[in-house]
């Protein structure tokens, strides 16, 4: 039975949603858990609502299936998690910013640093609040990817001043692989050595933090020698996985697929239909012309939901786009178990549909965006391809005023 989660007490009648299978998500997180080993603990990245899932739903279900550590972006994401009744650990990812200190010791959050200057902060705060505990904290090192990390020209500073603070604890120390998916990249390989370095750097100034991680999805399912004691999967919970490759984009035989399930399915309904004459122009722009008489559906979706404009179908495909990716504007949707392209540009809160080869389609007929539909099936691979982007995108747009259903 599905549970819808609404924010008030309003009834939901836009005729589109999301549904999302806890009981998938669970099973990803056995999964992922069996393929590291018990000895390896998970850290569950849920950040950006659960990568659009829904955090408040899909947060604990994970610690049902045994996640005793989550991971989020910023600290008002670590009091959602607290607020919604999970009790396992929370790592602020990228850290606090100033002044919030003591609202994510009060949460019990662990943050990451990566400047000596924000433990000498945490360190105030719990002395201000009178913490009978130390804070733990995480210590990120820049490896190669230049965004947030300590250099590890720096990090004999950082652990010589961190020594005195007798409030902090130095508990983790990690970084992020940018290219983990690509199993012979060399940059990668580099990053791997910079973050055992700073390890070794740590460890000659008597600091050895118990928590060692480096893992995202792409190097738990292909990497395992980046685990470690600790990993961060985020996609691969949610269903999807960056399929191990190499530089030339050919596939790496030896390393398994996951038996992942994809959690969240997108669905709408046909609004309208209108029988269209050839060379009627549809949509804004008139993008696309009715190369032949057609017949149209109006559906209830647009980009205001998350559908990228650039997925739409146009005559003769989109000089602008095609060299990208041949798939690139050949956004198809699922009606009655067959595919159906999405035509004209797709507009705020509405798309178009051509349904001329399916047989009896009708108004209040199911669309699916995302999932399956008899035995066909369009994956948030699929849209992401079409869309020019990523995976990770195509989940994370998925907008608020689209109710997600949630199903045991």
């Amino acid at each position: 039975m599905l549970a819808t989660t609404l924010t008030s007490s309003r009834i939901e009648t836009r005729p589109n949603w999301a549904e999302v299978s806890l009981s998938a998500l669970r099973h990803n997180f056995r999964v992922v858990q069996q393929h590291v080993g018990a000895d390896v603990t998970i850290c569950a990245v849920v950040k950006c609502n659960a990568y659009g899932h829904g955090v408040e739903e899909c947060a604990p279900a994970l610690e049902q299936a045994g996640a005793k550590w989550f991971g989020v972006t910023s600290t008002d994401e670590g009091v959602v998690l607290r607020e919604c009744g999970v009790t396992g650990r929370i790592l602020v990812l990228c850290g606090l910013y100033p002044g919030e200190e003591e609202e994510a010791l009060r949460h019990s959050l662990t943050p990451a640093v990566f400047r000596l200057e924000q433990a000498e902060s945490i360190a105030r705060a719990a002395a201000r609040l009178a913490l009978a505990q130390r804070v733990a904290i995480h210590l990120k090192i820049d490896t190669g990817m230049a965004r947030l990390g300590i250099p590890l020209t720096e990090l004999e500073a950082f652990a010589e001043g961190v020594k005195r603070l007798p409030q902090i604890e130095l508990e983790g120390v990690f970084s992020h692989l940018a290219s983990s998916e690509v199993l012979d990249d060399e940059d990668t390989a580099r990053q791997i050595e910079r973050y055992e370095a700073a390890l070794r750097t740590l460890a000659n100034h008597r600091l050895h933090p118990p928590l060692r991680h480096l893992a995202n999805s792409g190097a738990v399912a292909g990497r395992p020698n980046t685990w470690h004691n600790f990993v961060r999967p985020g996609l691969l919970l949610y269903g999807y996985e960056y399929a191990p490759s190499r530089h030339d984009g050919s596939p790496v035989t030896n390393v398994s697929a996951l038996p992942l399930k994809p959690v969240l399915s997108w669905k709408t309904h046909i609004l309208g239909l209108r029988d269209m004459p050839a060379g009627q122009p549809l949509g804004y722009g008139g993008a696309y012309v009715t190369p032949a008489p057609a017949r149209i559906a109006a559906v209830s979706v647009g980009y205001g939901d998350g559908l990228s404009r650039k997925i739409s179908v146009r005559n003769g495909h989109d000089p602008a786009l095609c060299h990208i990716h041949p798939s690139v504007g050949h956004g198809e949707v699922l009606i009655r178990g067959q595919r159906s392209p999405i035509v004209g540009r797709v507009s705020m809160d509405l798309t178009l549909i051509d349904v001329t080869r399916i047989a009896g389609a009708a108004i209040g007929d199911e669309v699916v965006l995302i999932g399956r539909s008899g035995t066909e099936q369009i994956s948030a691979w699929d849209m992401a391809r079409c869309s020019d982007t990523v995976v990770y995108e195509t989940l994370c747009n998925l907008s608020k005023r689209v109710p997600r259903r949630h199903a045991e």
